[in-house]
């Protein structure tokens, strides 16, 4: 069957028969001559030769046979100069022979043999040893202007020989020597190594950019929607350039905190106060959710999502039924104080708050590649589209608060699955950095929520930018090209600095748009302050521009009305009087919000083990800024001296103290008045806490002060402990059984008289309802908030 050859397979057919590929007159054409190097091109050996002897060592020519009979050639010495003016004639030569098969090739209306490029010779180089081997066929196949992969495999055998050539013809037209091409093919080899280690090419941002332009102009016929689909779109709705005239009188309703409460109980959030800035009715349980693209879920998340929540749901179901009333009322846009998160529930959690995140980021993303593409036609078809206002100030529009590095893992991991991405930049970074680390084992005889809380990488210090395209996701992504920041509130906290610190950066979070804060708890163990500081440097006209183009910034974002926009979710185990002053101060979002919370029957009380009487005693105070203080002089004025009256009760006592600065001052009172004490805080190094627990327990010293924030990061289990005295109420109610039960400890080792008089108190005030609810229950502790008496007592 007749074949069409390329131009450059014909003109190698001319050469082959006598003419060498570099334009010299010889008789061998797969052999090159040494006489047509040039200095540079010599080897070693003949560079030494030439050094010694002046000249090149001759060499033997074999005899040749040619059509007319046969020739010996004999050896012949060169010059340096010889060498050089040979190499002019044969440019020359060289030329006119290019110009005359151009002209051939030009009668035959083929395309003319062009000389390889450096461009030709890196493909040539890649396309062997690169596992992009197909996307560099295809750019070969378009060079030589097949429409396919058949036609050049019909090719393949019969210009096998002449590819060889054309190789040959490259290292002579471009003056590079084998030794040079064989460790340029060791580099690339070195680095498609690397690439395949970090399972990304080193050109994976440019490949990044060019896959967000393609797909600009693609579309997605699949997940195209008319103007209807989009108008009962919440997101569209919500986020829209235009708003609605009855937004400044939301904005001055949240402002003026004119919030219209109302309540509920859900089957599955339990008890729900909805704070709306107008009458609007809301649903009050949440529909079962059949389909995720009903609710206006993209399509390609909506794909992954089985396979990435199948750990936790049972059945054929979507959602559990947990995740289907979250997910209905995050998918309204309004903000949630969540303090109902378990152990047990943190996965369906998680999951459902990435699927909201990844949602929102694929919608906004969309809508501005789609706008980029409308923008391109227009300008090529000169019409005129008028404003497309689709963009913040910065591309940021998510940000996730973590309390530890290996929650990270877990978050990151929802993300993959969920985005379905073919690749992930930076991914073995990532996981050597935040994965589960196995230096230390942890006691398998602590308590089930420490062994899940600080099981691998602890680490408090981290942020860390994602930025998504269609196919890929990369990690470690500068903030300001990021989608995603997830980071500690110490992470950020450092980069955003201080009033008067001369680097400060946080512009980044003038267009967030969904923040969600997960394991909310710790963060009150860790620094409460590190919050309240990312939330009043949120949503703030940037100091820089860092490249927006602000005629497309959404007109909201300009007048500096962001923050009524803003979507923030808190998830915690319990309610705490800094969750709710964080939700009245800075949950402002005009679409309303949720409080979410349960009662609480019964309490951890039921938990204790030792039957010891447990009293309880109200402290009075006029104001919530005097308790502390009214707190300090009832414990210096009357437990204190209670305590000192018996020679028992004396001795072995332990005195947990929730917050530090009671903590220094309990201390330096016990100082000054020269106590026999030990102290055990979170600031104290390991052999400075053994060496008080071991005098405490050997009666070395009649007081141990404990800190809350050291049993949480540590779940002491302090032996020698005969009377406990809860200088206030811890936040956690497990902690309050825990301490309790040190009196239960097989190994006190205490006499019957000293069992006798073991003895619990604890101090409260009207201010720490949500703490004593969570231990007493909650109709109790509504009954000794509130009673004339102030000493209760259980047993």
């Amino acid at each position: 069957m007749a074949k069409e050859r390329s131009a450059i397979s014909k003109s190698m057919k001319k050469r082959v028969s006598g003419t060498h590929v570099s334009g010299l007159s010889t008789s061998k054409s797969t052999k090159k001559k040494e006489s047509g190097l040039k200095f540079g091109q010599l080897s070693r050996k003949q560079k030494q030769d030439l050094q010694d002897y002046g000249e090149l060592v001759p060499k033997d020519f074999e005899e040749e046979e040619e059509e007319e009979g046969k020739t010996v050639k004999r050896r012949r010495v060169v010059t340096e100069e010889e060498l050089d003016r040979e190499l002019e004639e044969e440019k020359k030569i060289r030329e006119t022979q290019f110009e005359s098969e151009e002209e051939e090739s030009a009668d035959e209306e083929e395309e003319g043999y062009k000389k390889p490029s450096a461009y030709s010779l890196l493909i040539g180089s890649l396309k062997k040893t690169s596992k992009q081997k197909d996307f560099y066929k295809k750019i070969q196949l378009e060079e030589e202007g097949f429409d396919n992969e058949k036609e050049q495999l019909a090719l393949q055998e019969e210009e096998m020989d002449e590819d060889d050539m054309l190789d040959e013809e490259a290292v002579d037209d471009e003056d590079i020597d084998d030794e040079d091409i064989a460790d340029e093919e060791d580099e690339d080899e070195e680095e498609n190594d690397v690439k395949e280690e970090e399972e990304v090419d080193a050109d994976a941002p440019d490949a990044y950019e060019e896959e967000e332009i393609i797909y600009a102009g693609s579309g997605e016929e699949e997940e195209e929607e008319d103007d209807d689909a989009l108008a009962q779109d919440i997101y569209e709705a919500k986020y829209a350039d235009q708003q609605s005239g009855l937004l400044d009188e939301k904005i001055a309703a949240v402002e003026q905190k004119k919030w219209v409460p109302h309540a509920f109980k859900d089957e599955q959030l339990s008890e729900v106060v909805a704070l709306m800035t107008d009458n609007e009715k809301i649903s009050m349980n949440a529909p079962k959710i059949e389909k995720l693209q009903d609710i206006r879920v993209k399509k390609r998340v909506a794909d992954a999502w089985p396979k990435t929540n199948k750990s936790v749901k049972k059945g054929r179901a979507l959602f559990t039924p947990l995740q289907n009333s979250l997910f209905y009322q995050m998918n309204q846009y309004r903000d949630i104080l969540y303090c109902n998160r378990t152990l047990d529930n943190a996965k369906e959690i998680r999951n459902t708050y990435v699927l909201h995140a990844l949602n929102h980021i694929t919608k906004t993303r969309d809508r501005v590649l789609k706008n980029n593409a409308k923008l391109v036609k227009a300008q090529k078809e000169g019409n005129d589209v008028g404003e497309c206002r689709d963009q913040g100030f910065t591309r940021p529009k998510v940000l996730i608060l973590l309390p530890f590095r290996n929650t990270v893992v877990d978050v990151v991991d929802s993300f993959i699955k969920l985005s379905a991405t073919e690749q992930q930049e930076n991914k073995n970074r990532f996981y050597e950095q935040y994965n589960l680390r196995e230096e230390e084992d942890l006691d398998p005889t602590k308590p089930i929520d420490f062994l899940q809380n600080f099981q691998g990488n602890i680490d408090d210090h981290f942020r860390l930018g994602i930025k998504f395209a269609k196919k890929s996701m990369k990690l470690y992504a500068d903030f300001y090209n990021a989608d995603v920041i997830i980071a500690s509130p110490l992470g950020l906290r450092t980069l955003i600095g201080a009033e008067g610190d001369k680097k400060r950066d946080f512009d980044y979070l003038s267009s967030i748009e969904v923040v969600i804060l997960d394991q909310t708890n710790h963060f009150l163990m860790q620094n409460w302050e590190h919050i309240e500081h990312i939330f009043q440097h949120m949503n703030l006209i940037p100091k820089e521009s860092h490249g927006c183009d602000i005629s497309r910034i959404k007109s909201w974002y300009l007048d500096g009305k962001a923050k009524y926009f803003r979507q923030t979710m808190l998830f915690a185990d319990f309610l705490t009087p800094e969750f709710n002053a964080l939700f009245n101060k800075h949950f402002k979002n005009v679409s309303g919000k949720l409080k979410i919370k349960r009662t609480y029957e019964e309490g951890s009380i039921l938990d204790i083990i030792p039957q010891i009487q447990q009293t309880f005693t109200r402290i009075e105070s006029p104001s919530l800024s005097s308790i502390h203080d009214a707190r300090y002089k009832y414990f210096i004025e009357k437990t204190l001296p209670a305590l000192r009256k018996s020679a028992i009760m004396q001795s072995h006592t332990l005195i947990f103290i929730p917050s530090y600065f009671d903590f220094v001052r309990v201390r330096n009172y016990f100082e000054d008045n020269r106590y026999s004490y030990e102290a055990c805080s979170e600031y104290a190094s390991g052999p400075q806490i053994t060496r008080a627990r071991a005098q405490f327990f050997h009666g070395r010293c009649d007081f141990l002060l404990y800190t809350e924030r050291l049993h949480f990061f540590r779940r002491y289990n302090i032996r020698g402990t005969f009377h406990i005295v809860f200088y206030g109420l811890p936040e956690d109610p497990l902690y309050y059984t825990e301490v309790v039960n040190f009196l239960a400890l097989k190994f006190n080792e205490a006499s019957a008289a000293e069992e006798a008089t073991f003895s619990c108190t604890a101090l409260f005030s009207k201010y720490d309802f949500l703490k004593l609810e969570r231990i007493v229950g909650t109709e109790r502790a509504k009954k000794m908030c509130t009673a004339q008496k102030n000493v209760f007592m259980f047993s």
